[in-house]
Formats: structure tokens, C-alpha cells, sequence
């Protein structure tokens, strides 16, 4: 068995992070001028790490939840298999999701989503985010 790609072990940091609400943690793991590409009917770009962990400490305070299936990566990129979810009104919603991440010096600098559920992760991501 091979050893994971330093970037795949960035990604498992910076997810770890965020559980923890880690946010000082997360400011050293992803780059300055992040942009994540947020798709659906509200269909976004956050642009910058202050944006972005404005965008996260929403979705910490809903008590959303990340688990990865399985992270692999290489020098430019790291794919995760995930599922997001959160409890809402007493219902929970989840969505199994394909992030694509693009990582420049060990930091992450770009991400893009693809939902299984794109209803869902609009769901997960409304509210107060």
C-alpha cells in the first residue's frame, strides 16, 4: 500500500478542522485567496478565507456535518467522496457529494461541488450560511 499524497492528508487536516471548529486551524490549511464554487439554484463563488470561514462558522452554528467516504490526491488536486447533512426542523437532510479540490503549495485553493442531491445541498447550505 502506498503512502496518501500529502495534499489528500492537507484535505483530511482541514476537514478534521472544521469538525473540531478549528478555525484559526483551517486559516493555515487553505490559501488566502480561496474561491469555492457553490452550485445550484443560488449558484455562488466564495472568494477568500475570510469569507469562507465566515461561510463555515454558519454552517457550524446549524450543526452541520461532513464525513468522507474517501480522499485521494496528487500534486494539483484531491477528490473526496463525502456526505453532508444536517438536522433541520426536526428532519434530517443529507446528500452524498464529489468535491474537487485544487491545491497549490499544500493549501487548498479552489473547490468545486458535485451533490448527489443537488435539492439537498441547497438545503444544507441556505439558511443562515
Amino acid at each position: 500500500m502506498s503512502a496518501e499524497h500529502p495534499n489528500a492528508t492537507a484535505y483530511r487536516a482541514t476537514a478534521a478542522a472544521f469538525r473540531a471548529g478549528e478555525l484559526d486551524t483551517l486559516a493555515t490549511l487553505i490559501a488566502e485567496d480561496v474561491v469555492w464554487h457553490i452550485p445550484g439554484i443560488h449558484a455562488r463563488d466564495i472568494v477568500g478565507i475570510g469569507a469562507l470561514l465566515t461561510f463555515l462558522r454558519g454552517l457550524a452554528a446549524r450543526g452541520f456535518r461532513l464525513e468522507e467516504h474517501d480522499v485521494f490526491g496528487n500534486h494539483d488536486h484531491v477528490r473526496a467522496l463525502s456526505v453532508m447533512s444536517v438536522r433541520q426542523d426536526g428532519v434530517e437532510v443529507s446528500t452524498r457529494v464529489v468535491s474537487v479540490f485544487h491545491y497549490r503549495d499544500g493549501k487548498q485553493l479552489e473547490r468545486w461541488f458535485y451533490p448527489d442531491d443537488p435539492a439537498a445541498l441547497e438545503t444544507l447550505f441556505a439558511k443562515g450560511t
